[in-house]
């Protein structure tokens, strides 16, 4: 991609002089000659007031929990991160709900929520090490282990191949998870199940809508596609669809028949004042079943992660290069 724009030099004859900028693939480093790491921080802690909601329950159309979050993220050696959380409450309701019992055929890999709501009102959120890095210039990859959610513990990984200037990517994740106790320690149910998911994305040309499609198998071992569609707004906030359809009849999913909803995320950049990547999202879904799950932060995240900073996205961006 070049650009074109005046430059301050002029010529002998006074003719405007241009000059272009041109964006070029990364390249890493193959031989560093100083590495300093006096300016970063080791260890970042954080303290914040959250919530959980559990809305469309038809007994009460909201539930609630407002509990205060300790946040750790460590640096280790080699690039690897150890980021873990602890939750503790502050008041809920959830004890209240008459859908403890989901009555679901499915290995209840999510319907049992209200368990871990009731029960793992204070508990450890996650605790896990994870890499991202890239290589090969257009590879981007990431691994983890550990406590990875309120649900589940286990390890994993994710590759993407975005190929440079191109509105076309790639992917491939896989994990090997363990269902956690009710009480959010280091407990553990008996259930255990693999996931593995093909990806392909497109960014689209039309007012910033993203697209992706995701075939594999999900975490109550059912095997079948989710579609994704999030539209990202030039001021950070972003709003999509998703559905899923895989090989559960619609009378074994139970109320709903598949699984779909609402993905909603806010920035806190404008709102806080300052320049931070902090921000709210969350998921909405008319009601959770267990068909068609997947673990939603560790399953084809890297192509939204990079959203910012991806050709695309930059190239909406270009007008203000230019003075």
């Amino acid at each position: 991609m070049a650009l074109r724009r005046p430059s301050l030099t002029y010529g002998q004859i006074g003719q405007l002089v241009e000059r272009e900028i041109r964006v070029k693939p990364a390249k890493s480093l193959s031989f560093v000659q100083h590495k300093t790491d006096f300016v970063q921080k080791k260890v970042f802690f954080d303290v914040n007031l959250s919530n959980r909601l559990q809305l469309f329950d038809p007994d009460d159309p909201a539930r609630y929990q407002l509990y205060a979050q300790l946040g750790i993220s460590l640096a280790l050696p080699k690039s690897w991160l150890l980021t873990g959380a602890y939750g503790f409450d502050i008041t809920n309701n959830f004890d209240e709900s008459n859908r403890i019992n989901s009555g679901s055929v499915l290995p209840r890999v999510r319907s049992d929520i209200v368990n871990y709501l009731i029960e793992g009102d204070t508990g450890l959120d996650s605790l896990y090490t994870e890499k991202r890095g890239t290589t090969l210039n257009d590879v981007h990859y990431r691994v983890f282990g550990g406590v990875l959610e309120s649900m589940f513990s286990g390890f994993g990984g994710e590759i993407l191949y975005q190929p440079h200037q191109s509105r076309l990517a790639y992917g491939f994740s896989a994990n090997w998870v363990r269902q956690r106790d009710y009480d959010k320690s280091f407990k553990h149910l008996d259930y255990q199940t693999s996931t593995a998911f093909g990806s392909v994305y497109w960014a689209t040309p039309f007012y910033n809508f993203d697209v992706a499609v995701h075939a594999g198998k999900y975490l109550a071992k059912d095997v079948g596609a989710t579609l994704e569609i999030r539209r990202t707004f030039h001021n950070g906030w972003s709003v999509g669809l998703w559905a899923t359809k895989t090989n559960v009849s619609a009378e074994d999913f139970g109320e709903g028949s598949f699984d779909k909803g609402m993905y909603f995320r806010i920035p806190f950049n404008g709102l806080l004042g300052a320049s931070n990547r902090s921000n709210y999202s969350t998921r909405l879904r008319p009601i959770q079943r267990d068909g068609g799950q997947r673990l939603e932060d560790f399953s084809a995240n890297i192509w939204w992660d990079i959203r910012g900073a991806r050709y695309d996205a930059f190239s909406e961006m270009t007008k203000r290069l230019a003075p």
